[in-house]
């Protein structure tokens, strides 16, 4: 009887160690004497528990959805004490008369044929608050860029992917090579020649990386892409929910560029098109 009682013993504080070790750890420091990077240090560790998943038929890739984020961090902001909120929504373009405007339209080829998308676009500011100290607080500055038929879906996609990927950012969240982001140019992972989509619209200002010598691969005299197309590029890449970082990285393993300027015009239609088809199949869309 006692061998018996004991080995139940220890199966039970087996079970409640490996309990311990699979659940988050927290500090030992009173929440109410912690700071707001101390708490954001115990959101951090919640985060390596979000779990990638395939979440449709017709996409063959998976992938984190920003709701996966707050699942996990939620209930240890709640235990720790620390409060989100969007504080301002700005728009970051104008008119023809100078008034601010969230949404510009432009003429897109989608798979569905040519349709009127209206673009919305924003700065965001949100707002990170220790509970226990009310003045103990974070602001940070987003932008927000999102397309869509429905004005509607365009502001709700552009929240949702400026907002997901910046929690991604703020707590170190590894997407890996399942992200559909770290794939290509469209949601297969390889850059495809088709019909170029948008036929207006400009995006952000632009800041182009160091000119080169001399384009590499090319023969003659060539005159390097403006500010404009690159702007218009970029844009695509916003639209595609695809950074202009990764946009010039992958320009630099395609077409061995490190100037996304000094690309021949056959490869700028490219990876436009590439773009446009990314946005068409659901780039600003996926969450």
């Amino acid at each position: 009887m006692a061998d018996t009682t004991k080995k139940t013993a220890s199966a039970t504080a087996a079970a409640t160690k490996e309990k311990d070790k699979a659940a988050p750890q927290t500090s030992e420091i009173p929440h109410e004497a912690m700071t707001l990077h101390q708490k954001v240090v115990e959101l951090r560790k919640a985060c390596p528990k979000i779990i990638k998943q395939k979440y449709s038929d017709g996409v063959d890739y998976k992938f984190a959805k920003i709701y996966d984020v707050w699942e996990a961090i939620t209930p240890v902001m709640n235990e720790v004490g620390v409060n989100f909120d969007v504080i301002a929504e700005v728009p970051s373009k104008k008119d023809e008369l100078g008034n601010a405007i969230y949404y510009t339209t432009i003429m897109a080829k989608t798979k569905y044929g040519e349709r009127l998308m209206f673009l919305y676009e924003a700065d965001l500011t949100v707002k990170w608050t220790n509970v226990d100290d009310p003045d103990d607080t974070e602001t940070v500055t987003l932008h927000a860029i999102g397309w869509n038929d429905d004005p509607a879906k365009a502001k709700g996609s552009a929240w949702t992917y400026c907002l997901k990927y910046y929690l991604f950012e703020k707590f170190s969240i590894d997407q890996g090579e399942d992200d559909p982001d770290a794939n290509g140019f469209n949601s297969t992972g390889t850059p495809q020649n088709t019909q170029q989509g948008a036929k207006n619209g400009s995006g952000q200002p632009n800041t182009r990386p160091p000119q080169q010598n001399a384009p590499q691969g090319n023969t003659g005299a060539q005159k390097p892409l403006s500010d404009k197309q690159l702007e218009r590029m970029y844009l695509k890449g916003e639209a595609a929910g695809i950074s202009r970082e990764l946009v010039n990285k992958r320009i630099a393993e395609k077409y061995h560029k490190q100037n996304p300027a000094l690309m021949n015009r056959a490869e700028y239609d490219e990876v436009c098109a590439a773009l446009d088809k990314a946005a068409a199949e659901g780039g600003t869309a996926h969450e």
